[in-house]
């Protein structure tokens, strides 16, 4: 069956093939009960394939399409879509020859509409595709000219003529609204309604085509050599329209899947970037232990850490979350970060209050236009005093626990960055003595839910931390991960999950 296809699509499945290879796969290979059909490039030889989609038709597996060189989910999404697309190519054309087969002995048109059928699929966009279709038409259906309207997916109108400027557009969308509100073929150029065409029209047909179960498109012929339009006409630009309503889905679909292909791309390339502006190697400072880390969500947040530690220059960490989630939100990330971080590299005797106060005013218009926030926590650390001076503007959770006392939540003093013109926060001191435990996250771990739609919540995260505290930072910040693993197991991961934890040694 798809030895079949190959044969008479050869070129089609060369153009995907290329397809592929430029996107960077090594080898692409079509494949039928366990053998090879085709490959490109024929001088390639790859091992295991990387990527295999299985190609379905009426319940059963026709075959498979196999990419080597290539991994990722954008990449199995398209090569699925890709196998979807060829077993609604293989469906269409056993469709057309089955209508060949039982109408070419009392209508040779329909040869005609089996070659048009044909030239359709090297067509991936919707004015392209009704372009060919009114040329094909008006030849198969022998008029001297025609149309075809429809309502593109943007809502934006669409209408092509062969030959170009043949009838005015006004009563071309007369036309189609009144063969949308009827639901019905509109046929003019008898006697009784032959003062409804314009000059120039001695005959129209104009039929509609459903999309997605909505008329929104249609051909319209006009002028048939010799005669009016007979039941044989009719009968072949009604299985047109069918088929071409058929091929304008299967457009739609394609493109839907190549953009949803694109954007899961540049939200993977996304994840990357923002993972990459997170600090590569932990800082070694004298009296601290220090671990930090970041698990993305399925998409790209608003959630950094930072460490600044110049030289002859405090030690100055930050941790933050942008409000919302997807690419503004990394992009507000991206600017945050960046702004506290040049203040607190290059502001001379800089303090988390000062950091704080002008991030804040650098930030307050750009945020307030797209109307979002930051919440932030900075902390500089004094070794010579063995305390934690710190400023927090709405971020929770922090935890601080003394060596001799329970874990507590510290509270923010002020509202989050962008939310006010002016900075309220106010510098803080905790003692940073071996045993002092301080542990600031985001709320991805408070919010994480489990199957009951229960929060794992600020109590849990205190009890977790007080029988955790005994360990070191690494080995609590493992502990703590895996512990919400195990709750929200059963639901997917929908924010970050940061954590910075500095423990007194």
């Amino acid at each position: 069956m798809l030895t079949t296809l190959i044969k008479t699509q050869r070129a089609q499945f060369a153009v995907l093939a290329q397809s592929w290879l430029e996107s960077g796969a090594v080898a692409f290979e079509v494949w039928e009960n366990e053998t090879m059909l085709a490959r490109w490039p024929t001088s390639v030889c790859p091992d295991e394939p990387y990527l295999m989609a299985q190609i379905w038709g009426n319940d059963d597996i026709l075959g498979e399409l196999r990419i080597y060189g290539v991994v990722g989910q954008a990449h199995e999404t398209r090569l699925t879509s890709d196998a979807a697309l060829i077993a609604q190519l293989h469906q269409l054309e056993g469709e057309l020859r089955s209508m060949t087969a039982d109408l070419v002995a009392s209508q040779d048109q329909l040869v005609a509409l089996y070659q048009l059928s044909q030239s359709l699929r090297s067509h991936v966009n919707i004015p392209q595709t009704l372009q060919r279709v009114v040329a094909e038409t008006v030849r198969l259906a022998r008029v001297k000219a025609g149309f075809a309207v429809m309502i593109l997916p943007s809502g934006e109108p669409h209408i092509v003529q062969s030959p170009p400027n043949s009838i005015d557009e006004a009563f071309i969308w007369q036309i189609f609204w009144q063969a949308q509100a009827s639901e019905q073929d509109v046929m003019l150029g008898n006697e009784s309604n032959q003062s409804e065409l314009p000059p120039g029209v001695s005959n129209l047909f104009f039929t509609p085509i459903q999309v997605r179960n909505a008329l929104n498109a249609g051909i319209g012929l006009f002028n048939k050599i010799g005669a009016s339009f007979t039941a044989p006409d009719v009968k072949l630009i009604h299985a047109i329209a069918q088929q071409s309503g058929a091929h304008i889905e299967n457009v739609l679909l394609y493109q839907e899947s190549v953009e949803q292909a694109k954007l899961q791309i540049e939200v993977e390339l996304a994840q990357r970037v923002q993972l990459q502006l997170l600090p590569q190697q932990l800082p070694n400072i004298p009296g601290l232990d220090i671990y930090a880390h970041s698990r993305p969500a399925s998409q790209v947040g608003g959630d950094f850490y930072d460490f600044v530690h110049p030289p002859n220059r405090p030690f100055i960490f930050t941790v933050g979350d942008v409000t919302g989630k997807g690419l503004s939100a990394a992009l507000l990330m991206t600017m945050t970060r960046t702004a506290i971080h040049s203040k607190a590299s290059f502001m001379p005797n800089p303090t988390p209050e000062i950091v704080m106060r002008n991030s804040n005013e650098d930030l307050y218009e750009d945020f307030t236009k797209v109307g979002m926030f930051a919440t932030a926590f900075i902390g500089q650390y004094a070794p010579e005093k063995r305390q934690m001076l710190y400023a927090n503007a709405g971020h929770s959770p922090v935890i601080y626990r003394p060596a001799n006392r329970p874990a507590e939540l510290l509270q923010a003093d002020s509202t989050p960055i962008g939310v006010l013109n002016v900075s309220l926060c106010r510098n803080h001191i905790i003692s940073m003595m071996p045993g002092d435990l301080l542990i600031i996250a985001t709320d991805g771990f408070t919010d994480v839910r489990n199957q009951q739609e229960e929060m794992f919540g600020y109590d849990r995260l205190l009890d977790l931390v007080n029988r955790q505290a005994h360990g070191s930072a690494r080995e609590i910040a493992t502990r703590l991960f895996d512990t919400i693993s195990q709750f929200g197991s059963g639901h997917l991961q929908d924010d970050d999950q940061t954590l910075v934890i500095i423990k007194g040694v």
